[in-house]
Parts: C-alpha cells; structure tokens; sequence
C-alpha cells in the first residue's frame, strides 16, 4: 500500500521527527505544511491543477492581479483588441523588468512578466490600454485544498506523501536552525522531485505555446 498522510497522521510525524513540543513550534506546524505544499505546487508542472483564466491588466498598470487561489502562473497572453492577434508574454525576473522598462510612463503592449507576490504579476511595458477578460488570459497551476485540521485529506497527502513529508521537513528544520538538517531534507525531496518529474515527462500532452494557432483561437474565445 502507498504512503498517504491524513492532516492529523502529518501533524504527529512532523512533531514525532523534530521531537520539539515547544509552544512557538507546535503553533507554526500549519504554516510548515501550507509552505510545503506550494512548494511542491511550484516545483511540479502537475497538469491536474492548470486552468486558463482571463486577467485583467488595467491601462497604467503594471501590476496584475492572478487568478484567484493561484499557486504559480505558467504563461501569460494578451490580445489587442484592434489587432485581434495572441501575443505570449516571456516570464523574466522583476528584476530585468525594471531594467528593460525603468520608466512607468513609457507605455506599449505588455512583451515580459514577473512574478511579483503571491497575488499579483508584474507587467512591462507599462499598459498602452486595458487588456480586459477575453483580452488577457493566464494558464496557472491553481492550490487544491490543502491539508488542515477542517480538511482530513488532500490529493497531495494521498498521492505525493513522501515528497510533501519532506518539503514539511524543509521548513520544519529552517525554523529550527538546523542547516545540516535542512540540506539533508532538501537532498531528499530534490531526488524525489527529480523521479517525478522524469516519469511527468513520459506521459505528459505537448503544452500550448501557440495560442494563435487556429484550433486554439476558438478556446480563448470560449
């Protein structure tokens, strides 16, 4: 039989592994697994929780709110309304955002993104115009529900235990101040995120880079 954790199964390993019961620990255990799950969230391109939504880039702005409950944004669209043409936004760090548009007040069509925080993107050029719904869509990796004590089980807590266990362990040690130890639970759950994503590649459906193509066009009018 498969490892699975329930989020009471979780909560005691966790406690029975970092054999610490003080207060502040037991209080931050939550946050441990909340953190480990988006971690593994964005390390695995797991097509069970992508979705296209519309965004809604406002003329001016540059910051750009993600769809609600996302965990990591794969790819950005926009479409002028006038040239009706799908243009894919390359992802950049802010950094070479700021560096290629310094100055807010120069506006264009978007051509990079950044991710900026955990609710927003960040977009450059500065908007010439708004990109509403229909106009500027997102493919993201959206969080399932997690583990809680009002939630029992989750996907990831019946299919990718091992992994999630470790990601646990990550924060679990970072909170600790144990550097050996933390290293030693990265080590394990990069070799498990490096065999999962090998067997992710053997089965996995090309992804949808043209979104000008015709077959396509018709879905993001949807």
């Amino acid at each position: 039989m498969s490892l699975t954790y329930t989020y009471t199964q979780l909560v005691a390993v966790i406690k029975s592994y970092a054999e610490d019961l003080d207060p502040n620990f037991v209080a931050s255990v939550d946050d441990f697994i909340a953190k480990a799950e988006l971690r593994v969230l964005r390390d695995l391109d797991l097509e069970l929780f992508e979705t296209w939504s519309n965004l809604t880039i406002s003329s001016g702005n540059r910051t750009v709110p993600k769809p609600s409950n996302t965990a990591i944004i794969n790819d950005v669209f926009v479409r002028s309304p006038s040239e009706q043409k799908w243009l894919e936004l390359p992802r950049r760090s802010y950094e070479y955002c700021i560096m290629y548009a310094p100055i807010e007040s120069d506006i264009g069509v978007p051509k990079f993104y950044a991710e900026l925080d955990g609710t927003n993107i960040y977009v450059v050029p500065t908007p010439d115009q708004a990109y509403a719904s229909g106009n500027s869509k997102a493919r993201a990796t959206i969080r399932p529900t997690g583990l809680s004590s009002d939630n029992a089980t989750s996907w990831l807590g019946d299919n990718l235990a091992d992994l999630l266990f470790h990601g646990c362990m990550i924060e679990v040690h970072n909170f600790l101040k144990h550097p050996a130890k933390v290293k030693e639970a990265a080590d394990m759950y990069n070799s498990l995120i490096n065999q999962i994503s090998r067997e992710q590649e053997q089965g996995k459906r090309p992804k949808y880079k043209a979104l000008n193509a015709q077959k396509e066009q018709k879905g993001a009018d949807d």
